[in-house]
């Protein structure tokens, strides 16, 4: 890694992330649109991967990208991480803006999807809220990420 901090490559992934849902937003070819929300999601969920990490180094924990086992292990050592235990109760509610994140995630980049008909007109998956849903992960997370460091820079 570069002289960067985990910080400062997830708040990279953030911007990079704001510019895709901008320029979605902006665009007036659908085609682009949707490539740009789909780039905006993996950025979105890159940040989010560059987000545990931050929690890991803060908490001396092992560096998983994985929720439950990030979890886990901080129970074992007998800390408390509030961010960990909101993140492990978002992505228990499957109507939360971070299991819905992850879920547009595995739709868009490993071509999982909950129907199990696929319309002829509707092979690849396109945007129909204007990016609005992708903006609300991002100002969920970002609010998550700016919470979690102001409470860290109290101590």
């Amino acid at each position: 890694m570069s002289g960067a901090s985990l910080a400062s490559l997830t708040n990279q992934k953030i911007d990079t992330a704001r510019r895709f849902i901008r320029q979605s937003q902006e665009s007036d070819e659908k085609w682009l649109s949707v490539g740009l929300e789909s780039s905006a999601i993996f950025q979105l969920r890159s940040a989010l991967n560059g987000f545990l990490k931050e929690l890991s180094c803060a908490y001396s924990l092992s560096g998983s990208l994985d929720v439950a086992t990030l979890l886990l292990e901080a129970e074992s050592k007998q800390i408390m991480v509030p961010a960990l235990s909101e993140l492990a109760d978002l992505l228990s509610r499957s109507d939360s803006w971070c299991a819905q994140l992850y879920q547009a995630y595995l739709v868009q980049f490993e071509c999982r999807s909950s129907l199990s008909v696929v319309e002829s007109d509707n092979l690849i998956g396109r945007g129909n809220d204007a990016g609005a849903s992708v903006d609300f992960y991002l100002a969920k997370l970002v609010e998550l990420v700016l919470r979690f460091r102001e409470e860290s820079s109290e101590y």
